[in-house]
């Protein structure tokens, strides 16, 4: 299990087993800087995944991905500025994780430090 963490919000990222979730894995523990776009979290990362593997127009809440063009982990728990009745990030995203309970979520404001690691 790895974990993400935002002042006193920490939630739980259960992993899928694909080549994007490995190589987020490997780089941990991955701190940033929290931006904001509508109920998605995102945080850019030193981290260069070019290849697309289980990339979505569609997410789910919950949903954590990596965003190919920002070079950023995203994470989902309402609608973006460009969703109609789903959920759409701003291009398609390399899913490669999970967070069941995203309560609190709605509290992480741009600007807040993040934190994603494994203990």
């Amino acid at each position: 299990m790895i974990y993400f963490k935002s002042g006193d919000v920490l939630k739980e990222i259960e992993l899928l087993q694909n080549k994007t979730a490995k190589i987020i894995q490997e780089h941990l523990p991955i701190k940033g800087i929290a931006k904001r776009w509508g109920d998605e979290i995102y945080f850019e990362t030193p981290i260069n995944i070019s290849e697309p593997e289980d990339s979505r127009e569609v997410v789910e809440v919950g949903d954590v991905a990596y965003w190919i063009p920002g070079k950023a982990i995203c994470i989902f728990f309402g609608k973006t500025p460009i969703s109609d009745d789903k959920i759409r990030p701003a291009s398609p995203v390399n899913l490669f994780g999970k967070i069941k309970d995203v309560s609190g979520l709605e509290r992480i404001e741009e600007g807040d430090e993040v934190l994603i690691f494994k203990e």
